[in-house]
């Protein structure tokens, strides 16, 4: 179940800070720090005034899918309480992580096995297939973790529906996917070719939308040309 809500004090935030190392600041304060403990802290600021997030802040949608993603057998961070601060419109999620190593951060070490790019695209239909559609997916946010499955982080940017995605919104998932082109430039051709081909046999997709995927998928890569 989703935590419910508990207050956080700036006393108590400041002591949670002590030992605390700060992973993300701006000029409003700390965004994400890693406790002593090895558990997060994110902090949701709300900068428009008339955000849909004053009536559903961020912290609730990132609890949320947290909850949504376990229950789909998609391994992610595990939330441990949900905060709010003092400061008008601010909000807190305290959080174990998801063990494991980013792709991005595997590829600055390795280039990824045949394998592992199998597994990418199976992880990636099946998260089309559950309805998945994560506006911030990137390398960055897709973890390999230590019991060799892959697993989401940063996932309060996403919606779950209750059906598969349409092949519109497939589309836009891999839109989002292609706004780092340098990320799947160090893929190389041949693992991106791999991920491809395992998504479109596991994606079972109608005719109609794989062609159209596909032609998609060509027109905005990175290796056309």
């Amino acid at each position: 179940m989703q935590p419910r809500i508990q207050s956080l004090s700036d006393s108590q935030l400041q002591a949670m800070q002590n030992g605390a190392r700060i992973l993300e600041q701006d000029e409003r304060g700390i965004k994400v720090m890693e406790l002593e403990n090895g558990d997060m802290l994110k902090v949701f600021r709300v900068r428009n005034r008339l955000s849909v997030a004053h009536l559903y802040s961020y912290a609730r949608r990132f609890c949320r899918n947290a909850f949504r993603l376990d229950k789909l057998g998609i391994p992610t961070v595990k939330v441990k309480a949900l905060y709010r601060l003092e400061a008008p419109s601010e909000k807190a999620v305290l959080y174990s992580p998801l063990p494991g190593i980013t792709i991005r951060d595997l590829l600055r070490q390795r280039s990824l096995t045949v394998k592992e790019a199998e597994m990418m695209g199976e992880f990636l239909a099946k998260l089309h297939r559950s309805g998945v559609h994560f506006r911030s997916l990137h390398l960055g946010n897709i973890v390999l973790d230590n019991d060799g499955r892959l697993g989401l982080i940063d996932i309060a940017d996403m919606r779950i529906y209750p059906w598969p995605l349409w092949c519109s919104t497939r589309q836009r998932s891999f839109k989002h996917f292609h706004r780092y082109p340098e990320q799947i430039s160090a893929l190389g051709e041949p693992i991106w070719q791999g991920i491809e081909s395992a998504y479109f046999t596991c994606a079972a997709l109608s005719q109609t939308c794989e062609d159209r995927l596909r032609r998609y998928l060509r027109k905005i890569s990175v290796f056309s040309g």
